[in-house]
């Protein structure tokens, strides 16, 4: 058995997103997550102060790591507004968030939220800054406000679902830099081909 001093806030966090992934909000649970790791309840408090405070963690963790630090990578002078959504694109798909639960973590998140008034506050903070973001982007690459608006929503719904299909085998090859162009595109251009 592992003693509590072995284990860190972030064992916690990364074993209530397994379980999380795995069998969905109900089973983040301070039995169910001693059980999982092998310790007594006393390790838990030793870490947090109630369920409450882990699944708080838990959220922030995850609009950190799975917008913050996402949004952060992006954003360099370097990169044309092309290759910076090929490169998003490719760094979502890639990123399997073991520590997480793997790809259905976005998935397990948005089911939470559902019932939770909490989860439900860091879920749409980090859909409102995905979206800001993408949209700064498409304005950027030429697009007006309401185009770039709709296009960042689309590309946003488009990302969520790609990753949770990133590991089904029937996936077709993805043509991840023909999408972006065809997002990338003006209206008026796309209804002139």
């Amino acid at each position: 058995m592992a003693s509590k001093d072995t284990l860190t806030r972030q064992d916690w966090i990364h074993a209530a997103f397994r379980l999380l992934a795995q069998s969905g909000p109900k089973t983040v649970r301070v039995d169910y997550l001693c059980r999982e790791l092998g310790v007594t309840k006393g390790s838990f408090y030793w870490h947090f102060t109630d369920l409450a405070a882990l699944r708080a963690a838990m959220a922030a963790q995850w609009q950190r790591d799975a917008t913050g630090d996402v949004v952060a990578a992006m954003t360099s002078p370097d990169l044309s507004p092309r290759e910076l959504f090929i490169r998003l694109f490719e760094q979502v798909l890639a990123r399997p968030a073991r520590d997480q639960g793997g790809s259905v973590t976005e998935a397990a998140m948005r089911q939470w939220a559902g019932g939770d008034t909490a989860v439900q506050a860091g879920v749409r903070d980090a859909d409102t800054e995905r979206l800001a973001f993408l949209t700064l982007q498409l304005r950027g690459a030429g697009l007006n406000g309401p185009e770039a608006r709709s296009r960042a929503a689309f590309i946003s719904a488009t990302l969520i679902g790609l990753e949770q299909l990133a590991a089904e085998p029937a996936l077709p090859r993805l043509d991840i830099p023909g999408f972006v162009d065809a997002m990338l595109t003006p209206a008026a251009i796309a209804a002139d081909r």
